[in-house]
């Protein structure tokens, strides 16, 4: 394995459902016509000129706020130019216009329609299947608009007629009422009953300047996507956690209730009441720009760099020295990108100084001897509790490594990392481990394919936190302590892996192991068609760093205690 200096070995790529839920494939309409496919729009629609002024009219349905928008735009937009000379007209209509929305029936933003010069509609449905719910491909493989319209303008009808279409709900008025949750349910407001669960589990993402593509801070933004909000919830998808909860207490567990997704789900379907703003929490007060508090120390990138729209960037890496004239203690680490949308994670390095290699741990970018700090998407700082902490040797170099994911909008980034210095004395160094299996090989086909990896402890010790990586054929993910006696205890159980979220399971307690107990991570990956995301299911799969090779990693974070 290459030194640092030249390579840093790591891919940390890119909600508790089932696995068809989390990864949705645009599906084929089994009855086209039920969908209005065939059928023409009223002669005095608002279409009706564009109709009449074109070979065929393509409407594509947006949302400025939809990520999923976001990626099909660049790519729309080389169309409407490329179909221009052949009289193919595009028309953008946003998801928020009430009468375009009636009139086709559209159902989610990028849901496109080609109708003919006749008014008839003659396809519906997804553009391709590049981009979708929880997964994404460097190319598509099913053409579907592109194909609609090729066959269409040659006097064809399409191959396919209609199919389900990513992104975000749209919506639709509904009618106020009692809730369908019986009497208790009765009366659920926004101010009373669901801002509270908001604050609780939603804020910390879904406010300005953070990761969530809208927020949820206001009662009328709440309202304005209600549907996407109870379709997102029902289906846990949202808030992002993925760990079974028979086994383990985690302190920053996110996941809702049943009875809040309940809550949620009634409050959508009674119309949003807003209720009084007499019930409302007291707002949440979050600490400006730095989570930790004020840093003792900044270090930032060197240089901005550019994201692209659209396209694959390669990973960066970035030397930044810390210039620190002794050894010090650090309780706290925040990585703050500038791009939150296009940053996808970050890895931090530590690079000792010439003159102290040989006290440096053996630097393989992560895999067995883990990272310094991280930020992962919707994860918060890494806070140690006192008297534990990371060191930073005089003269470290820290080494940024960043995996942008482009996201329909050009960018530029400036990625910090903020340090507490410890103010008591550290007795436990924090050490973050990997649990690494590099001799994985994953059949071609093969829908549930297991691998291992184990670690054994040669000290008592505390375990703080646990973190699976895989790449986008993970399915699901498992560590089991085995104790020096032989008995089994599952600590962290994700039954179903999500390659965009890279969630820090942090225990409410340390875990105190005995010297000799085994960690045994177990993994799963579908390699299969069935698979969305999977960007070739005829070939064996081993272990690097590309999203589409993989990876069975399972990170641990622990203190010695003897």
């Amino acid at each position: 394995m290459k030194p640092i200096r030249t390579l840093i070995l790591i891919a940390l790529a890119g909600p508790l459902c089932a696995q068809d839920d989390l990864k949705q494939a645009p599906a084929a309409i089994e009855k086209p016509s039920e969908r209005g496919v065939g059928k023409p729009l009223p002669a005095d629609s608002p279409l009706a000129p564009l109709i009449a002024d074109s070979k065929l009219l393509v409407v594509v349905f947006t949302a400025p706020d939809c990520p999923v928008s976001k990626l099909y735009r660049p790519k729309l937009d080389r169309m409407d130019k490329e179909y221009r000379a052949r009289g193919v007209r595009f028309l953008t209509a946003s998801s928020s216009d009430a009468s375009l929305t009636a009139l086709l029936d559209a159902r989610r933003s990028t849901e496109v329609f080609v109708i003919d010069p006749k008014g008839v509609l003659r396809y519906r449905g997804a553009v391709d299947d590049q981009y979708g719910i929880g997964y994404s491909r460097d190319a598509a493989t099913k053409n579907l608009l592109v194909d609609a319209i090729e066959a269409l303008l040659a006097g064809k009808a399409p191959a396919i007629l209609a199919t389900e279409a990513p992104g975000c709900e749209i919506e639709r008025p509904s009618k106020p009422g009692a809730s369908p949750l019986g009497t208790g349910k009765i009366g659920i407001t926004f101010h009373k009953d669901v801002a509270p669960i908001f604050q609780r589990r939603c804020v910390d993402c879904h406010r300005p300047g953070e990761i969530g593509p809208f927020s949820l801070l206001s009662y009328e933004t709440a309202k304005s996507k209600g549907r996407t909000i109870k379709e997102a919830v029902t289906k846990k998808r949202m808030p992002p956690w993925h760990a079974d909860p028979k086994h383990g207490e985690w302190s920053n567990d996110r996941h809702l209730s049943s009875q809040e997704i309940e809550t949620i789900s009634a409050w959508v379907d009674a119309g949003a009441p807003q209720g009084s703003a007499k019930d409302a929490p007291a707002p949440r007060r979050f600490a400006e720009g730095w989570l930790i508090g004020t840093p003792d120390a900044v270090y930032k990138m060197p240089r901005a760099q550019k994201i692209p729209a659209e396209g694959t960037v390669p990973y960066k890496y970035f030397f930044v020295r810390t210039d620190l004239k002794e050894d010090t203690w650090v309780q706290a680490i925040e990585v703050r990108p500038g791009a939150r949308q296009q940053v996808h994670h970050i890895l931090v390095f530590l690079q000792y100084p010439l003159n102290r290699l040989k006290e440096q741990p053996p630097l393989d970018g992560g895999l067995f001897h883990g990272y310094f700090g991280i930020m992962v998407p919707g994860e918060s700082p890494m806070i140690f509790p006192e008297g534990m902490g990371k060191k930073v040797p005089a003269g470290a170099t820290l080494v940024f490594q960043i995996h942008y994911t482009t996201n329909g909008e050009a960018a530029e980034d400036v990625t910090q990392v903020g340090l507490v210095f410890a103010k008591k004395p550290v007795t436990r160094e924090v050490v973050t481990r990997g649990i690494v299996n590099a001799m994985i090989r994953i059949p071609a086909g093969a829908p549930d394919h297991r691998e291992e990896a184990s670690f054994t402890f040669e000290n008592d010790s505390k375990i703080l936190s646990l973190l699976p990586h895989m790449h986008i054929r993970g399915k699901a993910f498992k560590y089991t302590a085995i104790h020096p006696d032989g008995k089994e205890e599952v600590l962290l159980d994700v039954p179903v892996y999500d390659f965009n979220w890279q969630t820090c399971y942090r225990l409410k307690e340390p875990k105190l192991v005995k010297k000799g107990t085994k960690i045994q991570a177990v993994a799963h990956f579908d390699n299969s068609k069935g698979n969305p995301g999977n960007p070739d299911p005829t070939k064996e799969v081993r272990f690097g760093q590309q999203s589409w090779e993989e990876m069975l990693i399972g990170y641990m974070d622990f203190v010695k205690v003897d």
